[in-house]
């Protein structure tokens, strides 16, 4: 049979889903027109709609409980409301399947207006700003504009319209945007007109506006909390005054915060609505919160707005440039003290040197001329031996005698030798380098495999992680594996101070089955031969080197990057990341800096620590390989492809998973920042696939910019 649409009629229909994925229409509401030609809407919907007779030919083919169509639930499934104006007309073969008129592209009529109201937990207007905050509990997809309830008296309702466009429902809950006004029209409805759906099946009911009017509003609500707004709002009267005034803006804080609220009218323009007394006043007390009026800097608010502004911007850099300018200069006068001191005690050494040469100048001296007094003694020996042999007494004479110069001889050849060797073993003590264990031997067991013996070693030394204390071990588990494949790549690790007893020495028990070594570097230290060797020569593989980055020796660190040890991993602790401002950022090229955010140290355990059987051997990878994955990095950093080497065969020996994608954005986040600064940084952190880590760059590049210790 054919459509009937001579009998066509118009209605506004719910859609309710099933369990089985499936959905159908309830019909709410008939779309009619009276004797005047006027639309007005009949209320039809039936409250227990689900319940049908067992026959459906006893049911009305003109009042059909539900409307069904095989192509609604496609359509619905991307529409964007759970509601629907369609055209039907009646079966009288199948009255519960109604012939319901679709086309593509909409139904082929003009949708009277249909407000969906949303019963909000607030019971005056002040309170819907922080309901909104926090969310209203709601489940569905609502009309095109809402009606959310805040207040009644005597039957009559106060309702804010909102666009649907202003919210976003997550879980079960809607909140609004960001791109919200601060303030929504405010009507008055009449509690008669507000109709309530059941759903059934324990879905909850729905509620409908059931007159076919626009809704008129002669006033303004405010749906942001004024804490929220506060910033906003002086963002907004400093753009407003700075365009009126030009250069001439607010010299203080404090004259933003007064000269913000001279004007009512300023108020009441941006939030579109009359604040009340009580908004006044939690708007400015936010304010206070956010502004230091105490001083004469331009608050943060302030530099917020005008950061875009490229000559105030140009300034604050050009003092920025003098402050740093001078910290330099201070720094550099401190090491010239320094360094006036060491030439000082050096000169006093050599003074010392000098004259202990010129005392065993002089001990030669005597001791030649006690030389010659003996070949003189034993010439007249001779002599007398020779003229006489009555001369036997003087003969013993000058043999006591020479015995005698014999003894000054030894005392004067023993005082030479150790002046000799006292000069010979006096180099400037602060070129010495001494190694020194980082802890005490321990017993160990065996362990097959390396990764495993250094994640063991680190939980037994007491490295634990915050947060999600059931994954504790899973985490030290991959944290050993990173750090296993960055030295197959590299062996200079750059290590947060606090941490690096525990992995220097799960490194050395793991490899050696010994503890890691450790010495302190002079601040002026340049003797590069020197290093290698005592390198070359160390008891353990592993070697920490203290006051390398303390005392911002960045000719040491090129030479280290020179040098790359085959054998020893060299660790450098960061005591202060403030320092790493001050290195060149080729330095990163073959030093790795070591992820260890969110670990902790605890006590140590009596347990053995673990000895690996098979050592750490380097894997190759090829070319190909890593180049694929600089091409991947250079999409999201544009620093030199040199600085991209470490990380990408880093990623490119775990098989660029996201695990090892976190855990060389950390270095990559440095070199960023060395390089293109903190700007480009913060884009970095930002980037959709660190979301994970975002936190953890910025608080890195938060500590390097003011100077935090390592932790």
């Amino acid at each position: 049979m054919s459509q009937q649409f001579n009998e066509s009629r118009q209605s506004w229909g719910l859609f309710v889903w099933n369990d089985n994925g499936d959905g159908q229409f309830i019909r709410i509401i008939d779309y009619v027109t009276d004797s005047a030609g006027n639309g007005c809407y009949d209320w039809v919907a039936y409250p227990r709609w689900w319940e049908r007779s067992r026959n459906p030919s006893s049911d009305d083919p003109l009042d059909p409980k539900t409307l069904y169509n095989p192509k609604l639930t496609q359509i619905m499934a991307k529409s964007d409301s759970d509601f629907k104006f369609l055209q039907w007309a009646p079966n009288y073969n199948r009255p519960d399947h109604p012939f319901v008129e679709i086309f593509q592209g909409g139904l082929r009529t003009t949708e009277p207006p249909l407000y969906e109201v949303i019963d909000c937990p607030a019971n005056r207007a002040e309170e819907l700003p922080d309901v909104l905050s926090q969310g209203i509990q709601y489940s569905g997809r609502p009309t095109a504009k809402i009606l959310l309830l805040f207040a009644e008296n005597n039957n009559m309702l106060d309702a804010a319209v909102l666009d649907r466009s202003m919210t976003t429902i997550h879980n079960g809950l809607l909140t609004l945007s960001n791109t919200a006004p601060n303030s929504v029209p405010r009507v008055i409805l009449d509690r008669r007109h507000v109709r309530i759906i059941n759903q059934g099946f324990n879905r909850g009911d729905r509620l409908v506006y059931n007159l076919p009017t626009q809704l008129k509003s002669h006033s303004q609500v405010v749906i942001k909390p004024m804490r929220d707004l506060a910033q906003l709002y002086v963002n907004w009267y400093i753009r407003k005054e700075h365009a009126m005034n030009g250069d001439e803006l607010m010299r203080t804080a404090g004259d933003v915060l007064e000269q913000a609220f001279e004007k009512p009218a300023n108020l009441e323009e941006y939030l579109g609505a009359k604040p009340s007394h009580n908004d006044v006043r939690a708007l400015r007390t936010a304010i206070g919160a956010t502004i230091h009026s105490s001083t004469d800097d331009v608050s943060e608010i302030i530099y917020d707005v005008l950061k875009n502004d490229d000559a105030v911007m140009a300034e604050f850099r050009k003092q920025a440039t003098v402050q740093l300018a001078d910290e330099m200069n201070k720094h550099k006068q401190v090491l010239r003290k320094q360094l006036d001191e060491m030439r000082a005690q050096r000169d006093e050494e050599s003074e010392k040197a000098e004259q202990a040469t010129a005392q065993l100048a002089e001990l030669n001296q005597q001791l030649q001329r006690k030389r010659g007094e003996i070949r003189d003694a034993q010439a007249e020996l001779e002599l007398q031996k020779e003229k006489q042999h009555k001369a036997l007494q003087d003969l013993e004479n000058n043999v006591a005698l020479k015995l005698g110069l014999q003894q000054i001889a030894q005392q004067n050849h023993s005082m030479m030798k150790e002046l000799t060797t006292r000069y010979s073993t006096a180099p400037d003590s602060s070129r010495q380098l001494r190694m020194a264990p980082m802890m005490r031997p321990a017993k160990t067991q065996a362990a097959t495999d390396m990764q495993q013996a250094v994640a063991q070693n680190m939980q037994i030394l007491g490295c634990t992680f915050t947060g999600q204390s059931n994954r504790n071990n899973e985490r030290i588990t991959h944290f050993a594996a990173h750090l296993c494949r960055t030295l197959r790549t590299t062996r200079l690790l750059a290590v947060d101070t606090v941490h690096v007893p525990t992995i220097a020495n799960a490194l050395a028990f793991a490899l050696a089955g010994t503890p890691a070594q450790h010495t302190g570097i002079p601040i002026d230290f340049s003797d590069f031969t020197m290093l290698e060797e005592f390198l070359e020569h160390s008891e353990s593989p592993v070697i920490v080197l203290d006051n390398v980055f303390d005392t911002v020796n960045e000719s040491l660190l090129f030479a280290l990057n020179r040098y790359s040890p085959a054998k020893s991993i060299v660790i450098l602790p960061i005591g202060s990341f403030a320092n790493i401002r001050l290195l060149a950022p080729e330095v990163w090229n073959k030093v790795f800096y070591v992820p260890t955010t969110g670990m902790v140290e605890l006590s140590a355990s009596d347990k053995p620590l673990h000895h690996a059987q098979e050592a750490l051997k380097r894997i190759d990878i090829t070319s190909r390989s890593i180049l694929a994955q600089m091409d991947i990095l250079r999409r999201m950093t544009s620093i030199p492809q040199n600085a991209l080497v470490t990380p990408s065969a880093i990623t490119a020996i775990a098989q660029d998973t996201a695990s090892a994608r976190q855990w060389i954005m950390p270095h990559l986040c440095i070199e960023t920042y060395e390089y293109q600064g903190a700007e480009k940084a913060h884009e970095l952190s930002q980037e959709p696939t660190n979301k994970t880590i975002a936190a953890q760059l910025a608080a890195l590049i938060d500590r390097i910019d003011h100077g935090s210790q390592a932790r």
